[in-house]
């Protein structure tokens, strides 16, 4: 009752306290009352240009067209802001904060070539929107343009890298072991970025295993790190990993082969299969 009085007298009075800002998100819900739990009015396409009114506990009082109600306040942007500029990640993982300084929580990291839309820049920090979301990355590690050179490279490290892991085919598995003739699975792992792309990855497979950029089966590519869980019941606790390769193989140091072999991504590793991460730019 007290929210209905509140939106009745909102609507009556000036719309001089009143600012505009955009949608940033895919048809976002209006609804009666600032809660995810009340009902929806109606859905606004991303976009779209709203009048705030007054803004409370993460929520926003809007006028859409004829219409009050309320939506969550991270799915606006200002108004003056609409001209984005598109901008790449130029860095193998951004990342992505809610405020501009590297004491704010981090939201998601952005791998290397990700499209992103700058609204300001202040203190070498840059306020953009990325996923539906605003958050701030450093400015430095954006690109006006992706360099396709670069790319080129990318792709012929991953190659150096599969064929590199492949000259180790057959070296002995002893645990906690990181090389150079013998080791365990994440010690296989790090080995060969550390030696073929110069990166220094974390040394076990649960700290790999949130390292770089998240990667969905579908999506993997060569030199993707695979990750597995394949201790007691399946509760995708990371305790194995592997270097993806192609062709749905991934080549990795086997306890249970007692050496380096590759194996397909099905049956058993498809149903143990946790998530996939990317480390090249």
């Amino acid at each position: 009752m007290e929210n209905n009085k509140f939106i009745s007298y909102i609507d009556e009075i000036a719309v001089t306290d009143e600012s505009s800002k955009k949608i940033t998100i895919d048809n976002l819900n209006l609804r009666k009352s600032s809660s995810t739990k009340d009902d929806i009015i109606l859905t606004i396409p991303k976009g779209a240009e709203v009048e705030i009114i007054p803004e409370n506990k993460g929520w926003s009082l809007i006028k859409y067209k004829d219409t009050i109600g309320f939506v969550y306040n991270k799915y606006l942007a200002d108004k003056k802001n609409e001209q984005t500029i598109k901008k790449y990640v130029n860095v193998a993982t951004l990342n992505f904060r809610s405020g501009p300084s590297t004491s704010y929580s981090i939201i998601s990291t952005l791998s290397k070539g990700t499209k992103v839309e700058v609204i300001s820049t202040t203190n070498n920090w840059s306020k953009i929107i990325y996923d539906g979301k605003i958050g701030y990355v450093s400015s430095e590690y954006l690109s006006k343009s992706i360099d396709l050179n670069d790319k080129t490279s990318t792709l012929e490290t991953a190659d150096k890298i599969i064929s590199y892991a492949k000259g180790l085919l057959g070296k002995k598995y002893v645990w906690a072991d990181e090389g150079p003739d013998t080791f365990d699975c994440s010690g296989f792992t790090w080995y060969v970025y550390k030696n073929v792309a110069k990166i220094s990855i974390p040394r076990t497979s649960k700290e790999q295993g949130v390292y770089g950029t998240y990667v969905s089966i579908k999506n993997l590519k060569p030199a993707d790190l695979v990750f597995f869980d394949t201790v007691g019941v399946k509760d995708n606790i990371i305790s194995h990993v592997g270097i993806y390769i192609g062709n749905n193989q991934f080549i990795h140091a086997s306890s249970s082969k007692g050496k380096v072999v590759i194996s397909n991504l099905e049956n058993y590793y498809l149903d143990r299969f946790v998530n996939g991460r990317r480390i090249l730019k």
